[in-house]
């Protein structure tokens, strides 16, 4: 990452032993993402059958790969989401309720309290598990939740690190890059829920039934709670960041108040929609705090890499750098600062393609982008509409980021004051 500029467009590091080259211009990015995608379909994400959960879209490859994406397609459908959106609803209310009960003046730690949020989000619509995160912060759904993304033994580093750059032996060592107890837990909640709907004749409209009707693998939702974890990450960083800029949260209240009042003072699926600036807000967010840093993709046969003399090689890794895009100053003017009008709809339009990366483009961008931007505008707004957010003392700045998790996690968290609007402001 260089905020001042890249000073070539390629380069190649060893991981472990094994070189991997990575693309620093978005032309590069977008010949591998998308326009010679058949040549770069991989991952190379580590997976094992011994260990059925490290198996799902995110990591499979080829014909798997394929077969999976075109059943999740339609599991993310307007209507699906559509479907599903009262059950987001009602994990929204969880979260208002325990704001209601926050101390004026009080340290919040914001991840936590939007990680309780996506944890009751996971457990409704993808596991059809009332979770209730907020009364019951440390039972066993959370907990497993908590430490699947945040919490790993050395043991497990080791997993990881073997898994990376020795997947040949991690597989043959038995390895999970995923904790024991962890895979055991949600292998068995996964189980144990299909089985009672199936001997009780229960439906729901959650992602497991659409699983289930789809004829897909149940141990695909493992894959889709990563992109829940994202969410808890973005909501609470698109509110730090409002808690810097007094301009931009008024500005994002005040749409967020009068769709209300457009809807009779109720959340809808057209009014979420419509909370442009709100949109903004997030999509800056996520250039500044992108969940993933860097994107793999694996050459499957030899490919000449356009306008160059380099010849990729079957087998080898490319490293797409997705925040060292996001903060370079060619794409980004004062890449640093927090600017939601970046993504108006003028300066939208003249964004350098594939400069900005944060879920991917081509066949293999995230699958649940969509519903977890409706999840976390859903937070954003239930928030916004009665709170002004303002940054505690007890948040250490620079945040950093933390280098030993696979999804963005800052080293020092995120303290935030919640002050309640009073209601007359609110119905203005």
């Amino acid at each position: 990452m260089n905020s001042g500029g890249w000073d070539t467009d390629l380069g190649g590091v060893f991981l472990g032993l094994r070189p991997h080259l990575v693309l620093a211009d978005p032309a590069y990015v977008k010949d591998v993402m998308t326009k010679d995608f058949s040549y770069f379909v991989d991952r190379g994400i580590y997976q094992t059958r011994k260990d059925p959960i490290s198996v799902n879209i995110f990591s499979q490859s080829g014909a798997e790969w394929r077969s999976a994406r075109a059943k999740f397609t339609t599991i993310f459908s307007s209507a699906k989401m559509r479907a599903m959106f009262p059950m987001v609803l009602d994990c929204a209310a969880g979260l208002d309720g325990a704001l209601e009960n926050v101390n004026q003046g009080s340290d919040v730690d914001t991840l936590e309290m939007m990680g309780c949020y996506t944890t009751d989000v996971i457990g409704s619509c993808a596991f059809g598990i009332s979770c209730n995160s907020f009364k019951h912060p440390d039972a066993e759904f959370r907990r497993m939740g908590r430490k699947h993304f945040e919490e790993f033994t050395v043991r497990d580093q080791i997993n990881l690190f073997l898994s990376i750059n020795s997947p040949g032996l991690a597989d043959w060592l038995g390895l999970s890059n995923v904790q024991q107890d962890v895979a055991e837990f949600f292998a068995k909640s996964i189980k144990d829920t299909v089985e009672f709907r199936e001997n009780n004749a229960v439906r729901r409209n959650d992602l497991l039934q659409l699983l289930i009707d789809t004829k897909n693998s149940t141990d695909d939702v493992d894959d889709i709670a990563a992109h829940f974890d994202t969410s808890a990450t973005t909501a609470s960083m698109t509110l730090y960041e409002m808690s810097r800029s007094s301009e931009a949260q008024e500005k994002a209240r005040e749409e967020i108040v009068r769709i209300f009042k457009k809807y009779n003072d109720e959340i809808t699926y057209e009014g979420i929609a419509e909370m442009k600036y709100l949109g903004q807000a997030v999509d800056e967010t996520l250039r500044l705090w992108p969940p993933v840093t860097t994107l793999t993709r694996v050459c499957t046969r030899d490919y000449k890499l356009n306008e160059s003399d380099l010849t990729v090689k079957k087998g080898v890794t490319v490293l797409i750098p997705v925040l060292g895009l996001h903060y370079d100053q060619q794409y980004w003017p004062d890449p640093l600062r927090w600017d939601p009008s970046r993504f108006n709809e003028e300066n939208r339009n003249d964004r350098t393609p594939f400069a900005y990366l944060p879920f991917g483009e081509g066949p293999r961008n995230c699958i649940a982008l969509r519903f977890g931007l409706m999840q976390v505008k859903i937070a954003l707004a239930t928030i916004l509409r009665k709170y002004r957010v303002s940054l505690s003392p007890k948040t250490v700045t620079p945040l950093g980021m933390d280098p030993d998790t696979f999804v963005l996690h800052t080293i020092n968290k995120v303290y935030l004051n919640f002050e309640r609007i009073e209601d007359d402001a609110v119905r203005l």
